[in-house]
């Protein structure tokens, strides 16, 4: 596959071990390489550890892009492809991988499941799995252990449990939540191919956990409401666990709504059933107020030297910079670089 290569971006992640982050794990270097798809035999290979046997069933040249990252112990790969394939194949021998259609022209087949763009598919470790898919398909999959995915999924009844993540499965959630998972996905992917990751290790944990958490999201969803283990904790208690939660986590570093759960020990339907209650807002909506505010106290204290709004957004969690633009002004009613100019100009008056 060398010979595809187009393009190859490696980037730095700063050690945070020596400025009071001690004890937390960091990777000295990202690497993240997009290939072109110039045959099938380009996406044998299509995540990290596996062997599969593509066979092209429509005529026409076979194109596509295939996107690679490990982020951590994790495994990001992402592709797009034509024309209709047929691939089978073991995934990975020892790791789970977790995997979405976001966009698809034809019809996509994983084992005796039909698939549709949103739909979440579990192989388990060693399991071969086989699918048919036609016209032009776009993908994103994820490997880790099944350990991992239990510690996603802590406190959510069956999804804390290693086990569920070792059962050949299909989920479909609603389709509003297929909606959103596949706008988030699709971000995510043109992120990874411009390169634009963060370079902090917490930055960056917080991109791998957004991409966990719109898999787990999903899975939720297509769960029986009914059969989820419900936590009568007060709305009130629970926010003010997470606001003393995130005023404990040193330098203003982005969280995620998994973490959140994680530490408070309730579910996400909780977690959003006590913020509305509480605040009249939801607790992505609270993050991201917070991760504003972070950025624009940065920015207000920029002097003598500017500094880059975009690096400041990126290390915030804001993937998209045209939305934090929005949400910045919404807020406060002016730019980042407005923000900037004037904090500079208030210094040296």
């Amino acid at each position: 596959m060398s010979q595809g290569i187009d393009l190859v971006r490696e980037a730095g992640l700063q050690d945070e071990r020596g400025s009071g982050n001690a004890g937390q794990a960091c990777t000295s270097r990202q690497l993240i390489t997009t290939v072109t798809l110039r045959s099938t035999e380009d996406l044998r290979e299509a995540t990290q550890g596996a062997d599969l046997r593509v066979i092209q069933l429509a005529p026409g040249p076979f194109g596509g892009l295939l996107t690679r990252a490990q982020i951590g112990t994790m495994s990001v790969s992402a592709g797009d492809f034509e024309p209709g394939i047929r691939a089978r194949g073991v995934m990975n021998p020892d790791l789970v991988t977790i995997g979405m259609i976001v966009e698809s022209t034809g019809n996509v087949m994983q084992w005796d499941y039909d698939v549709l763009p949103g739909d979440i598919v579990v192989i388990p470790k060693s399991v071969e799995q086989e699918g048919r898919f036609t016209g032009r398909s776009q993908f994103l999959t994820l490997t880790l252990s099944q350990q991992d995915l239990a510690a996603y999924g802590a406190g959510e009844g069956a999804l804390e449990d290693p086990e569920f993540w070792n059962k050949a499965a299909r989920f479909r959630p609603s389709s509003s939540v297929r909606a959103f998972i596949r706008r988030e996905l699709s971000a995510k992917i043109a992120q990874l191919r411009s390169g634009a990751v963060p370079n902090s290790a917490v930055a960056l944990d917080y991109f791998k956990r957004s991409l966990v958490e719109a898999f787990i999201v999903g899975v939720l969803d297509h769960q029986d409401a009914g059969t989820r283990k419900r936590e009568g904790s007060r709305g009130s208690l629970v926010v003010r666990a997470v606001e003393d939660y995130v005023d404990a986590v040193k330098n203003d570093q982005p969280l995620h709504i998994s973490e959140l759960c994680l530490a408070t020990r309730v579910t996400r339907r909780a977690l959003h059933r006590a913020f509305h209650e509480t605040l009249g807002i939801g607790p992505i909506e609270y993050l991201r107020l917070r991760r504003l505010s972070s950025v624009h106290g940065a920015l207000s204290r920029s002097y003598p030297a500017p500094m880059s709004i975009t690096r400041l957004a990126l290390d915030a969690g804001f993937s998209d910079l045209g939305r934090f633009s929005a949400y910045y002004r919404k807020i406060y009613g002016e730019t980042p670089s407005q923000t900037q100019r004037r904090s500079m100009a208030q210094a040296v008056a």
